[in-house]
């Protein structure tokens, strides 16, 4: 059997939540093929994936031609979708529909507020009856000769950055001071923090997984690259402000949650807050409110 998972929502993070969901139907087929649509950038965190028969990339503004053309070249017996804008999902169901082979395409369903994205896609599969098992949590697949030195033991990465403006944490400098002697590096600059030289997506996957063999964290909002850490197995601590934790956050590691009961968050459908795209907080001039909200010395108390 050929099954093609379709994840094209744009996001780092997006791809790391439908891993799980990719891993069990491997699981389901293991002698069958499995191709991932989604998106360059971190189409290379496949590409040491057993489960991975094939990556195919779309490029930003062109994904229904891609997955037309996926659809036409593979032929493939089940697709299983993330994605639904620009007729996606509509044309994914005619296609099996004409083929009388399966799809599935809505794995949002109205959700609950309180139900981590990632399992609620699992959950939904395994009801349509294409995995099996309790929801697992995202893992990134490192190669041997991927591995690279550890760190100073117990070193705290911080992950200052994100590619949202109402996702950025401003209290970085107060950290670094509330870690006292603790070793501290930087993904990208943080004043007074020697930062990491830059590297591509795995090689920074990497250095994670060597954080976490050396007994380290890693520190950051709700992003990409703070998935990816948890994902190798680093231990984590994600701050979270627009999104609520109870269905962005992560499945290992801590999760920190500012202003739980903000009254213009909207948990199952985040780009239409008033904030989301320009973050524009309605509580504060300098900054999402939510996030100013997470003290320094809170976050130092969860790190240790």
């Amino acid at each position: 059997m050929r099954t093609l998972v379709v994840d094209l929502l744009g996001g780092l993070g997006d791809l790391i939540m439908v891993l799980p969901a990719i891993h069990a139907l491997r699981d389901a087929d293991p002698d069958g093929e499995l191709v991932v649509l989604t998106h360059a950038p971190g189409a290379v965190l496949l590409d040491r994936d057993p489960a991975v028969t094939a990556v195919r990339t779309a490029e930003k503004h062109a994904e229904r031609p891609a997955v037309g053309t996926g659809l036409a070249e593979l032929a493939p017996d089940l697709v299983v979708t993330t994605t639904r804008f620009d007729g996606i999902g509509d044309l994914i169901d005619a296609d099996a529909a004409a083929r009388g082979t399966r799809a599935v395409t809505n794995l949002w369903r109205s959700p609950p507020a309180d139900e981590l994205v990632g399992e609620r896609y699992q959950r939904i599969l395994a009801a349509e009856g294409v995995i099996s098992g309790p929801p697992r949590p995202p893992r990134i697949v490192l190669g041997d000769d991927e591995q690279v030195a550890e760190p100073e033991p117990g070193t705290v990465v911080l992950v200052p950055d994100a590619g949202m403006a109402v996702k950025r944490w401003p209290w970085w400098r107060d950290l670094v001071a509330s870690l006292g002697d603790r070793p501290v590096v930087a993904v990208t600059p943080v004043a007074g923090v020697p930062t990491w030289e830059p590297t591509d997506l795995r090689g920074l996957a990497a250095r994670f997984a060597a954080v976490g063999r050396a007994g380290g964290v890693v520190v950051g909002g709700d992003t990409g690259p703070v998935r990816m850490a948890a994902a190798v197995g680093a231990p984590t601590v994600a701050l979270f402000g627009p999104t609520l934790a109870s269905r962005y956050g992560l499945e290992e590691g801590r999760n920190l949650q500012g202003h739980p009961d903000c009254p213009v968050r909207r948990p199952t459908a985040i780009t239409e807050q008033e904030c989301w795209w320009e973050a524009a907080c309605p509580f504060s001039t300098t900054g999402p409110a939510c996030l100013e909200a997470l003290p320094a010395a809170d976050v130092a108390a969860i790190v240790g």
